[in-house]
């Protein structure tokens, strides 16, 4: 068998981004001063893979799909079994454990990045629904808005172990087929294309509709309201 089509590329584009993206979100934050009008735009743009991404779980390709690799406790359980004894079981796209990454993390970005539409630096930016809030919503969205970072970092940890034993304890390279998109696998068990015009179609719709929650949606501010 030859390398074939596995991961389209939407799925690809999305996990690079992703990761670009939290890494400029920690930059701008920690590192950058006067970067936090950069820091609300990458949000913005954060905001719409992680809808894109939810949507593309349903609509996309065969192995983009959660329900090619959701799967119950019993079947996670013996995967982890067969990786601690590294008898790995090969899986096309992602594996029963591995899955459960994706569904976390977009769960936990989305809530990163909604909560960050309430929140402000306290000096100048602030995000789009923070003046329309109630002081008791502003304080939950920030205190969310900070600790949800440590969790996703956790998560991105486990994830790299996990990359790093499959490549060192079970000669697994899962870094280049999330680059190229190629498995050796059958004809039958690859993708043949990325569908390519649907996933334009759905970036247009999530880009219309983040601009429409990030700068038409938003209540305007009362006159007076600093006074």
């Amino acid at each position: 068998m030859k390398k074939k089509l596995v991961w389209d590329v939407p799925v690809r584009l999305f996990h690079w981004l992703l990761v670009l993206c939290i890494f400029g979100q920690w930059f701008t934050a920690e590192v950058l001063e006067d970067a936090m009008d950069i820091h609300f735009y990458i949000g913005y743009f954060t905001l719409g893979l992680i809808i894109f991404r939810l949507i593309w779980g349903f609509v996309g390709t065969k192995y983009a799909r959660f329900s090619s690799f959701i799967a119950g406790p019993k079947t996670m359980l013996g995967y982890v079994r067969n990786l601690i004894s590294k008898q790995h079981t090969f899986t096309i796209g992602h594996n029963s454990v591995g899955g459960l990454i994706l569904p976390a993390i977009i769960l936990l970005v989305g809530l990163q990045a909604i909560s960050g539409l309430f929140t402000s630096d306290d000096v100048i930016y602030s995000g789009p629904y923070y003046d329309s809030a109630s002081t008791e919503i502003q304080q939950y969205m920030q205190w969310l808005h900070h600790n949800i970072f440590d969790l996703l970092l956790m998560i991105i940890g486990l994830h790299l172990l996990a990359i790093f034993w499959y490549l060192v304890g079970l000669k697994h390279n899962l870094i280049g087929p999330m680059i190229h998109g190629k498995k050796v696998v059958s004809e039958n068990d690859s993708i043949g294309h990325s569908q390519i015009l649907k996933a334009i179609l759905l970036i247009c719709i999530v880009a219309i509709f983040v601009y429409w929650l990030v700068e038409i949606n938003p209540p305007p501010i009362e006159d007076g309201y600093y006074y």
